[in-house]
């Protein structure tokens, strides 16, 4: 995903370096993003053991670094060993969330 995200967001449409300058410009400014992620770790076991570096990856990194804010990230799982009741509520949670403006 970041490989796709990284041929996507090139210099000109998310974001202009500025000539003579370390700084940048960023064009996405005044949009904003929610993140579904499905994983196999317990998501609470993924942000107080790992502190979730894949998240803040796509949060800091790249979508606010175009200037997308607020970017807002929900996490599912663990998906394998969930049954079909609980990837039904996921499914339910997830369309609300999409139904939602920031």
């Amino acid at each position: 995903m970041k490989g796709f995200i990284d041929r996507i967001l090139v210099p000109r449409y998310p974001f202009k370096y500025r000539r003579d300058s370390v700084w940048w410009d960023r064009l996405l400014a005044g949009r904003s993003a929610r993140l579904p992620i499905l994983m196999d770790t317990p998501p609470w076991y993924f942000r107080l053991i790992f502190r979730q570096p894949g998240h803040e990856q796509m949060r800091r990194t790249i979508l606010e670094f175009a200037g997308i804010k607020p970017v807002r990230i929900s996490s599912f799982g663990p998906v394998r060993q969930a049954d079909d009741r609980r990837r039904k509520i996921w499914l339910a949670q997830a369309e609300a969330l999409g139904r939602r403006r920031l």
